[in-house]
């Protein structure tokens, strides 16, 4: 197996180290869409690997090398005997010790197939927050393939602990609430945040929760949020008719002062007029 630790955005900063013959673990911290966006990881194999090396620069390092830190080109391979091997992933924003411990809590056994139909029966929970009857199943497929897509993002960003990485770049926890990240909001606010406030009231006050965070943490609203950080993409301010619709609609459970307040903070260039 070769992991490249390069591939994809730019990289600011990376790190990969062997915790013993079947668990390894690192960091990926890159700049493209997020500016700043830190993905601590650790992989643990279900068989111990029987060979491991070490690329820095593209240049075979000695195999005594174990671990490396504050590269920008990191490349690594694990040899295995010639058999099935699994290997489960987890990711943290906040440190390694979060990625292990989320991999602890939320995955601790290797049985796949017990695995598999969890994650089924969470799908099949999910997607049935709305009941749809037709006899034309390719209908049925669209439907539900929009629904889950829906499903999709915004993501939680915190670990099992409740830390997570924070607009500031600070570690917080989450305290009564769950924190979540990736808002593109300019072009949700009109259709999916809507039926959130339908189907989903509970993960809505969340959003809006977060959405409060983000502005005491980070100095306003969110624009288009990604990965704790704000992108500044698109145009308008759509977390606020998010915040204006659910309110309408009754879901009140968060703090309306404070949420006004940032309403009025604006972003960068933009004017309001409050007369109306």
């Amino acid at each position: 197996m070769i992991l490249d630790l390069k591939h994809r955005d730019e990289v600011i900063e990376s790190s990969l180290k062997i915790i013993n013959i079947r668990t390894i673990a690192g960091l990926r911290r890159s700049k493209a869409w997020a500016t700043n966006q830190y993905v601590y990881f650790v992989i643990e194999f279900s068989k111990p690997f029987i060979n491991a090396g070490f690329w820095r620069n593209d240049t075979l390092l000695s195999p005594d090398i174990k671990d490396i830190n504050n590269a920008r080109n990191i490349k690594a391979f694990f040899e295995f005997e010639n058999e099935t091997v699994m290997a489960k992933v987890a990711i943290s924003a906040v440190s390694i010790e979060g990625a292990q411990n989320n991999l602890d809590k939320e995955l601790p056994g290797w049985d796949f197939e017990k695995t598999k139909a969890a994650a089924e029966n969470i799908w099949n929970r999910e997607l049935g927050r709305i009941d749809v009857e037709s006899n034309d199943e390719k209908k049925l497929r669209t439907f539900y393939t929009a629904l889950y897509h829906t499903a999709i993002v915004p993501n939680i960003n915190q670990d099992v602990d409740g830390q997570y990485r924070s607009r500031d770049n600070q570690i917080h926890t989450a305290t009564g609430f769950t924190n979540y990240s990736v808002f593109s909001l300019w072009d949700t606010y009109r259709g999916a945040h809507p039926l959130y406030t339908i189907i989903d009231r509970e993960r809505t006050l969340d959003y809006i929760r977060s959405f409060l965070i983000q502005y005491q943490q980070g100095g306003r609203l969110p624009v288009w949020e990604l990965s704790s950080c704000e992108t500044d993409c698109m145009i308008g301010y759509h977390s606020v008719p998010v915040i204006v619709d659910a309110y309408m609609k009754g879901i009140r459970g968060f703090d309306t002062t404070l949420a006004l307040e940032a309403m009025k903070k604006a972003p960068p260039g933009t004017t309001w007029d409050y007369r109306h």
